[in-house]
């Protein structure tokens, strides 16, 4: 095993479900219908599929809200999305450096453009390093069109690094990503939030 595949929201960075539907209450409109433990639903999956960009994800929010109130801006969206992630704790940022001197190092994300947007231009901005300096290569699902766990996206995956299935070690927060990631011949482990996956890391150090 040489390669280590790692999912972004719940693994790296933490996440605040409540606080962004809070955000979004203040708009007006109730999210909660779209916010999956692991994955979206509707207009926000679309999303993260890359179906639409940022700009149509914004007006299809405003087309679902109440016509007859004050309906926000672009900008105020954008902003009450970003609220769902928190950040990137140190100790997990310092174990991907440990762990880069001796495996390659992959993002595998359900994810969106406002999201990755804070991890490159703030969560992995760390000691004068960048994303670049932390990963080999990062695996988006609004960028490859599809979404764990379809799949599809571990068969990029493995091309995109240009290996054996076996030789990549998936760490997912789903079990549900997990099991499809072993189906498609990839070793995974489930990933627990709060940095509890971290002795597991420490493991493949040894």
């Amino acid at each position: 095993m040489k390669h280590l595949l790692f999912d972004f929201g719940g693994v790296l960075v933490d996440l605040d479900k409540q606080r962004c539907i809070a955000a979004f209450q203040k708009l007006g409109f109730d999210i909660t219908p779209f916010l999956g433990t692991y994955r979206q639903a509707g207009i926000f999956s679309q999303f993260e599929r890359g179906e639409v960009n940022e700009q149509e994800f914004c007006q299809s929010l405003r087309n679902l809200m109440d016509p007859n109130g004050s309906l926000p801006t672009d900008a105020e969206i954008i902003e009450a999305w970003e609220q769902y992630l928190l950040t990137v704790p140190e100790e997990r940022l310092e174990m991907l450096l440990r762990l880069k001197e001796k495996y390659t190092l992959h993002v595998l994300s359900n994810t969106n453009p406002v999201h990755w947007r804070m991890a490159v231009d703030g969560y992995f901005r760390y000691k004068g390093l960048s994303v670049e300096h932390f990963f080999d290569k990062v695996f988006l699902s609004y960028e490859l069109g599809c979404e764990k766990p379809q799949p599809e996206i571990f068969k990029a995956v493995v091309d995109g690094i240009g290996c054996d299935a076996a030789d990549i070690l998936f760490f997912d927060d789903a079990e549900a990503n997990c099991i499809a990631a072993r189906q498609c011949g990839l070793q995974a482990i489930v990933a627990p939030a709060n940095s509890l996956w971290l002795p597991d890391a420490e493991r493949l150090l040894l």
